[in-house]
């Protein structure tokens, strides 16, 4: 008899033969039949995944997996051009996205190796984070680091998007879009900043005609960082190809490389006491100070991916989309970090602040392997205009690793000594995990009378999940996913819309552990965007209330899936060009998170901590002209409010206002300068807490400057 299992996967094959008849079900309405071309002219991947330049209303893929203009993705969705990429030299995606509403960056502080991000009050950089629109999934230390150099666009979609990208985060998505080939562009800049490091970036392709085109990427960085003997050397390269056959199939592969030697930094992991509030012995910790040990602290990564996406209109105007990846990455580390102070205890218990340490180390292999296939286009049905999607999407993400650790209680705040080499207890967890995620989808975005849009997304999808080792399991999943929205575009540019959609996350989590669901939920969102066509500014807001069920609550070993966490706010964003020279951006997050469900009563209605209850960033900018012609200068002020240092909500890490200033000055044709500085006041302050055990610093004072030529 087979096994649930192997029942499903065997389903894999007609699932394929499902979305490969459909090419011919469309044609077979015959060349004459009517087709809407006028919707398919932004049916363009190109133009929906190339520069964005300043246009207001950026065709884009993220939010519907077809593209379709920003303003008709009935859900709330930023994109951040190569400018919002470059402003003030960002070498971390978390640093880029720290203007965008809904977005909590840098949540553990000032950490150069890993994305931190939470959308809606949710944690996305795990299953929240995509690369051309395939899940770049991460679970414990395996995950994959992308250079914002390499990307020509960094999409954020806000809310629940399983109904198109299966098994994911209520709080949303981040898209990272790749640079790709197809104009000439020659770039090479030099760069540097006031900790001593330096780095190289170079940009060179070409349009080789007859169809073909390459593009090379690459940016190589080495140096001092900012706090206490953390160093190393990192590296990047990202070669890409086009070719288009005779029959008008365009190939694009896309590579990209990343290799880092570092060491890690120590303004994570600290105490509340000595970095919210001080201590009554010494202050505040030095937010520099770094307490692992220099000569056994490493920090080292090598991964790689190759993709293929093809594209191919048909005769009848269906459009197929197809992307597969394959990718590998291998990640090393050791690094002592703190957990409190001496005895493990919350506040100093002598007067040097002696620090309790935890040695640790891990070796993790990730292996990916995924395909996401669509078929889209537009058919008349009398009045009503009908854009299609039909899509399937299979993953294997497969992790390999080894965890151990020791407890020492050797540093102190002050006079620090390094806590040399440690002796670490046998692994406490060896093992190797496989997870298979297989979703079928259907998209269909209604329009009728004078701009009304209904957009309907239903998928369902096939989770397998095992583990090897020690705590050994297997579990199976299967869910189905809706969106269900309605929208009016107005011929002025505004666009109201109100949508409902649902999520499901596959946790990577032993039944013997409690764990026998994904997590689910749903959110409702009533929102307007205002985008004039040709228009110099544009304008979005959102009401969202988000429902998360099945959360893992209790403590080790009796967990439990009896949590609920309600988040519900308002955000909004816009652009305005002034037209002398002039503009301004903003963005704006008030968030209400509580648990409203947990096995724990008194911590019903209680916040989740490294949650901030507001986020407000403005920016402007000013392009001079006459004798100053070529200057741009621009400052921002940053607002991070209030959150919660524990889940009893007894200790708060207090507000904090940053700002930030940037100048560019084209010296001559193809040679421009950059300069920025970010935390201009060089402030003191605590981006969360997790616990009272763990804070983190927010960067301080950071200069940078580049110069950069083209030709």
């Amino acid at each position: 008899m087979k096994t649930t299992r192997q029942t499903r996967f065997e389903n894999v094959g007609a699932l394929w033969a499902l979305l490969a008849v459909a090419p011919a079900v469309a044609a077979s309405q015959g060349a004459d039949d009517p087709v809407d071309l006028g919707t398919l002219v932004l049916r363009n991947q190109e133009d929906a995944t190339g520069p964005v330049d300043g246009n207001n209303n950026p065709p884009t893929v993220t939010g519907s997996k077809a593209p379709i203009p920003l303003n008709q993705v009935s859900q709330a969705a930023s994109v951040l051009g190569r400018d919002d990429i470059e402003r003030f030299n960002a070498t971390r995606v978390s640093e880029a996205l720290r203007y965008t509403a809904g977005v909590t960056s840098d949540v553990f502080g000032n950490d150069t190796d890993y994305d931190w991000l939470r959308i809606r009050g949710f944690q996305a950089d795990q299953t929240g984070i995509y690369l051309d629109n395939a899940q770049n999934l991460s679970f414990a230390f395996g995950s994959f680091f992308i250079d914002p150099y390499t990307l020509e666009r960094i999409e954020v979609l806000r809310g629940p998007a399983s109904a198109l990208y299966g098994g994911s985060n209520p709080g949303g998505i981040v898209n990272y879009v790749s640079k790709r080939p197809g104009n000439r562009v020659r770039e090479l800049s030099f760069g540097l900043n006031d900790a001593t490091a330096a780095w190289i970036e170079f940009d060179i392709g070409d349009d080789l005609g007859n169809g073909r085109a390459y593009r090379l990427t690459g940016r190589l960085e080495g140096g001092d960082k900012y706090d206490a003997f953390n160093n190393g050397l990192r590296g990047t390269f990202a070669p890409s190809f086009k070719l288009t056959t005779d029959a008008g199939t365009e190939i694009t592969l896309l590579a990209n490389l990343h290799a880092a030697d570092e060491q890690h930094n120590g303004s994570t992991f600290l105490p509340y006491v000595g970095t919210v509030v001080p201590t009554a012995e010494f202050g505040f910790i030095d937010r520099d100070a770094n307490f692992s040990d220099p000569d056994w602290d490493d920090y080292s990564r090598r991964q790689a991916s190759v993709s293929a996406i093809v594209e191919h209109t048909f005769d009848n105007g269906f459009t197929f989309t197809g992307i597969g990846r394959v990718g590998v990455a291998s990640v090393e580390e050791r690094y002592f970090y703190p957990f409190g102070y001496s005895g493990f205890a919350a506040a100093p218990v002598d007067p040097q602040g002696t620090l309790a340490l935890i040695a640790f180390e891990h070796d993790t292999l990730v292996r990916t392997v995924q395909t996401d296939l669509r078929y889209y286009g537009t058919i008349e049905a009398g009045a009503v205009s009908h854009d299609l999607l039909f899509g399937l999407d299979a993953r294997i993400y497969d992790i390999d690793e080894v965890q151990a650790s020791n407890f020492t209680d050797t540093n102190t705040v002050v006079n620090s000594t390094p806590p040399g080499t440690p002796t670490l207890n046998p692994p406490y967890q060896d093992a190797t995990t496989r997870q298979r995620q297989l979703g079928l989808y259907f998209q269909d975005q209604l329009r009728w009378g004078d701009g009304w849009i209904g957009t309907f997304n239903i998928r369902h999808d096939i989770v397998d999940t095992e583990q090897d080792g020690a705590g050994s399991f297997s579990r199976d999943d299967s869910e189905t996913s809706f969106r269900l929205a309605l929208a009016r575009e107005f011929q002025s540019g505004v666009t109201p819309y109100i949508t409902y959609s649902s999520f499901f996350d596959p946790l990577i989590a032993s039944p013997a552990n409690g764990v026998t669901e994904p997590e689910t939920g749903e959110q409702i969102e009533l929102g307007v965007k205002w985008a004039p066509a040709g228009g110099n500014f544009s304008f979005a807001a959102a009401l969202f209330d988000i429902d998360r069920q099945n959360v893992v609550s209790g403590a080790f070993p009796s967990f439990n899936q009896l949590g609920e966490v309600n988040s519900k706010g308002f955000e909004f964003e816009g652009r305005y060009d002034f037209g002398n020279g002039f503009a301004l951006q903003g963005a704006a997050t008030f968030l209400d998170a509580e648990t409203t469900k947990d096995a724990d009563p008194t911590l019903i209605g209680k916040s989740p901590t490294l949650i901030p209850e507001s986020q407000i960033s403005l920016l402007g900018t000013y392009e001079f002209a006459g004798s100053l012609d070529g200057l741009t200068i621009g400052a921002g002020i940053r607002y991070l409010g209030e959150s919660f240092a524990n889940e009893a909500n007894t200790l708060s890490v207090s507000s904090a206002t940053l700002y930030d200033l940037f100048a560019s000055y084209q010296i001559r044709d193809g040679l421009s300068a950059d300069f920025a500085v970010t935390n201009v006041g060089d402030e003191r302050y605590v981006t969360a807490c997790q616990t009272e055990f763990v804070c983190s610093y927010g960067s301080g004072r950071e200069i940078s400057f580049s110069l950069t030529a083209s030709w």
